[in-house]
């Protein structure tokens, strides 16, 4: 019965996880931009812009608070702009299918919003059903200013040399680390851990000392999301990468490998095998869904929390008033000869805008125009803040100081939200990283400290369609793995039989795809440095 409930705990995580963990939007960092920042709010290279009235249908993804009818962001967009957004919105939880109902349709918006660059994007590429937009966006400053060159290759199709069929959506480069309960911390007289080792010897003092002070021994290390989210836990033993793909960065040793072949893969999960078979950590982690670490974390059950810089201040904000005084940010853990702890982060974006490929010719200036547009200082700060005085009190885009009052807080949750944002960074950085002056110093503070203290890691921009499509067209030995891992991580397996299973089954499914990622990899060595 047991093998039957995990069993059936894997295929929930199995459907979840490539979605999450470090590409979650809600930890996402400032950081400094990769290329020059535009500074005007002009809409193409043309001197006296069109601003006619004109209607941009939308196909995007919108959180349920959202209220489009009669929306006074919306109607700042048209005055600025002469744009009226019309917007379908389907649920976040439904967007997919709605997604791919569309486009199979073939009576497709003028804008789409795809919240990843994968198979099916390049298929929508492939078949003809999205522009093409090479030759078009060299005459738009500001799509060149604020998105990067590794945003832009992001949105390829057909590796680096690619056609590009979307407009990236830039967001904050990602700061990826840990928080800490530091009342905690405290009650026990100990450091905040830096090495796995340190973390070990911490946990086994919250799973045994009652740091919570109910009398009971029910408290954890830390619940993490599957084997592969928590990537402060992931980067001491390897490059990070989420259950089924690769992580694009070479193994200790410089050497391009998938992850079941590097190093640090078996001594990752025996280092998690032995925390829980120790009680260390959650017992129940391979069945958490989306936030409940977070909800764990907040409730008292967990020490530590996988997380980014925005974090604490968003519990502030929420259900956790003192958060800022309780919890703080620390880097991932340090591997054993490493001089810092790591921060792996690739070029930062949330999906990106296409183009219906039959759009009317005479429209398609105007929607590249609105792109840029949003992506200008103006265009950036009229969509992610709203409208002053309705939605804010004041901002100042030099410190990224959003002031809001109570009022205007309940304003702004029915008329702006990141999911309706076309950018999520204007030179390089979030439009704020807290709603008070006071939690924004903190974050800047908890980020300035962050980027001082790590080995920043650079994912770069390289494509390889077998590696990367490999567990969507072999599901079943893809969930078996997961499984496996699992079952090896909670004791219901050996290390034989894990080895056993990747050797006669894994590495033989995953052979040709291991041979183009790491072809692909060397060839972007040799060609780059």
């Amino acid at each position: 019965m047991k093998k039957r409930i995990l069993a059936l705990a894997l295929a929930a995580i199995m459907l979840m996880v490539p979605f999450t963990a470090c590409s979650s939007s809600s930890s996402s960092t400032p950081a400094a931009s990769a290329s020059a920042a535009g500074t005007g709010s002009s809409s193409t290279a043309s001197a006296e812009p069109d601003n006619s009235p004109i209607t941009i249908t939308v196909l995007n993804r919108v959180n349920a608070e959202i209220v489009l009818d009669d929306n006074p962001m919306l109607a700042a967009v048209a005055e600025k702009t002469g744009v009226t957004l019309e917007i379908e919105a389907p649920p976040i939880s439904n967007y997919t299918d709605r997604l791919q109902l569309v486009m199979a349709s073939g009576d497709l918006p003028d804008i789409i919003y795809t919240w990843e660059f994968d198979q099916n994007y390049e298929k929508w590429a492939n078949d003809g059903l999205i522009l093409p937009l090479d030759e078009y966006i060299e005459d738009y400053p500001n799509l060149m200013a604020n998105i990067s060159e590794g945003q832009w290759g992001k949105a390829r199709v057909g590796g680096a040399d690619g056609q590009i069929y979307a407009v990236p959506r830039p967001t904050g480069s990602a700061s990826w680390g840990v928080i800490s309960n530091d009342e905690w911390l405290e009650k026990l007289g100990v450091d905040m851990p830096t090495t796995p080792e340190e973390a070990y010897e911490y946990g086994k003092l919250v799973a045994t000392q009652d740091p919570d002070g109910n009398g009971k021994n029910d408290t954890f290390l830390y619940s993490p999301y599957g084997l592969w989210a928590d990537c402060w836990m992931i980067f001491p033993f390897l490059p990070f990468s989420l259950q089924h793909a690769a992580s694009y960065l070479p193994d200790r040793d410089g050497e391009y490998k998938i992850k079941e072949k590097m190093d640090g893969y078996m001594p990752y999960l025996d280092f998690m095998r032995k925390m829980y078979a120790e009680g260390i950590i959650d017992p129940e982690f391979f069945t958490n869904k989306y936030y409940d670490d977070q909800t764990k974390f907040k409730q008292g059950r967990v020490a530590l929390l996988h997380g980014g810089i925005t974090n604490i201040p968003e519990f502030a904000a929420k259900d956790v008033p003192n958060a800022a005084e309780i919890y703080s940010f620390h880097p991932a853990l340090k591997g054993e000869n490493d001089e810092k702890p790591r921060n792996e982060a690739a070029a930062a974006t949330w999906g990106g805008w296409m183009i219906n490929a039959d759009v009317d010719p005479e429209k398609l200036p105007r929607i590249l125009s609105f792109l840029d547009w949003a992506n200008s200082e103006e265009g950036f700060v009229t969509i992610a803040a709203g409208v002053q005085g309705t939605d804010y009190e004041s901002y100042d885009l030099s410190k990224r100081e959003l002031i809001v009052t109570a009022e205007q807080q309940e304003n702004r949750t029915a008329d702006v939200s990141t999911y309706m944002n076309f950018a999520n960074a204007y030179q390089g950085q979030a439009l704020s990283l807290a709603n008070t002056p006071e939690l924004n110093e903190f974050a800047m503070n908890s980020l300035t400290a962050f980027q001082a203290a790590v080995e920043q890691i650079d994912i770069p921009v390289v494509k390889c369609p077998e590696i990367d499509n490999w567990a969507a067209e072999n599901p079943d030995i893809a969930s078996q793995k997961e499984q496996m891992e699992v079952s090896y991580v909670v004791g219901e397996i050996s290390k034989e039989d894990l080895e056993a299973f990747l050797n006669d089954v894994y590495f033989p499914s995953v052979a040709d795809a291991e041979a183009a990622y790491i072809e692909t990899m060397n060839a972007y060595k040799a060609a780059n440095g």
